[in-house]
């Protein structure tokens, strides 16, 4: 769509101060959210905005590589880390940098793609992994709240200990324009419409933006970039374990300007043999259950089909996989 004919619909979703004591009210706009939206935004979270600065220097020198190079950590390599344009989008490419052992996954791609080690890109991958996944345990202990059960988060929070956490770092390469002076060209999808596969999914998107929520009316709606917060969303496997009580919403990216987009989204997914069933205090006496148990990691291989270099299976979802009809 031209830009003289867009119109712009953003939503401001509620902030939460983890680095506050969590108010009543501010409680209550974030169960709200969970609810509605699946989406808050995160402010004062600890991670420095010159640890992602440098994150994304160090992270151009892998993607302004030629594909060839790149491809060595590949969908057809051994390690897999590396998803090239062209699988999910023509616009996308992506490394996936996996925990616990951070500094590990960072080597193996960094070995696979450059023929050496860095070890300046793997400690600084490192430190993001390592207080990314402190961050989100902390998030999800927050989350649990918003369900509104008596020592809930007290109770069941053990569910989430063993958590596993993986991140991955996204290149979104500025659409063609007509005339390279044009500051914004005609939307086009970054990537299209999924849901997460996580617990939660914690995002950081620089100045350009482009991430949107649908509606549960089949709106979209920019989540614009504001002031160094990070955007927190639901994903499936906690749409789940809630028994639907929070939405794991439909999202995708858009892309409107002759610039280069870049993201950060880490993943906090339950450990691989982890059995998903809504606990009975979630689910309550007067409420069906939505969801069938299911392993963990059967639902990530039903999504993550590498099958002949495909990505995700966008559009599918966890009600595809173990909904109740």
């Amino acid at each position: 769509m031209p830009a003289s004919q867009r119109t712009q619909t953003s939503i401001e979703l509620p902030v939460l101060d983890i680095s506050q004591t969590l108010s009543p009210s501010s409680l209550s706009s974030l169960s709200v959210a969970c609810e509605e939206w699946g989406f808050f935004q995160l402010s004062n979270h600890g991670i420095s905005p010159d640890l992602l600065k440098k994150l994304q220097f160090l992270s151009n020198h892998i993607f302004m590589l030629p594909s060839e190079v790149k491809l060595k950590a590949g969908p057809f390599s051994v390690i897999k880390t590396y998803t090239p344009h062209f699988i999910a989008s023509p616009f996308y490419e992506s490394l996936r940098v996996s925990g616990p052992d951070f500094f590990a996954s960072a080597q193996n791609s960094s070995e696979a793609i450059l023929n050496q080690s860095n070890s300046e890109f793997s400690d600084v991958l490192k430190e993001y992994g390592s207080k990314m996944t402190s961050l989100s345990k902390r998030v999800l202990e927050i989350i649990l709240m918003c369900l509104g059960v008596a020592d809930l988060e007290r109770n069941l929070s053990s569910d989430f200990d063993d958590c596993q956490g993986y991140f991955r770092i996204n290149n979104y390469s500025s659409p063609e324009a007509e005339s390279s002076k044009l500051e914004e060209v005609e939307e086009v999808e970054g990537l299209g419409m999924h849901t997460d596969m996580s617990c939660i999914t914690i995002v950081h998107q620089d100045e350009i933006g482009g991430l949107q929520v649908r509606s549960k009316d089949g709106k979209w709606m920019d989540i614009n970039p504001r002031n160094g917060n990070l955007v927190v969303n639901i994903g499936d496997l906690m749409q789940a374990w809630s028994n639907g009580k929070l939405r794991s919403s439909e999202h995708r990216v858009v892309l409107r300007q002759c610039a280069n987009r870049f993201s950060m989204a880490f993943f906090c997914c339950f450990e691989d043999e982890k059995v998903i069933y809504a606990p009975h205090e979630v689910v309550g006496e007067e409420t069906s259950r939505l969801y069938k148990p299911f392993v963990c990691a059967d639902y990530l291989k039903f999504r993550e089909n590498s099958e002949k270099g495909k990505f995700e299976k966008v559009g599918y979802n966890v009600q595809h996989f173990a909904g109740i009809k």
